[in-house]
């Protein structure tokens, strides 16, 4: 799958699923996260997004339980490379 265009979705969301605890906090403060019935884990719809829902993605970095470390939700500025802070 090719990645959107900068211009369009600047921001790249890496999710680190082996470290999901499941809790769902990211789906309550994104329309981008959903908890799959399946795994019962989160997921990003998108793995891209854009300006509108940068503070969505950085609310679900904050609210995430399973931060504690390197945390498992990673924003990153497609344009600079850089990890964007919450």
């Amino acid at each position: 799958m090719t990645a959107p265009d900068v211009e369009d979705k600047p921001y790249k969301i890496i999710f680190d699923g082996k470290g999901c605890i499941g809790s769902g906090k990211c789906a309550e403060v994104s329309d981008n996260w959903e908890m799959s019935l399946q795994t019962g884990l989160a997921r990003a719809k998108s793995n891209y997004v854009d300006e509108d829902q940068l503070d969505d993605e950085l609310e679900a970095v904050r609210v995430c339980p399973a931060r504690n470390g390197d945390g498992v939700i990673t924003v990153i500025d497609r344009r600079t490379g850089d990890e964007v802070e919450p």
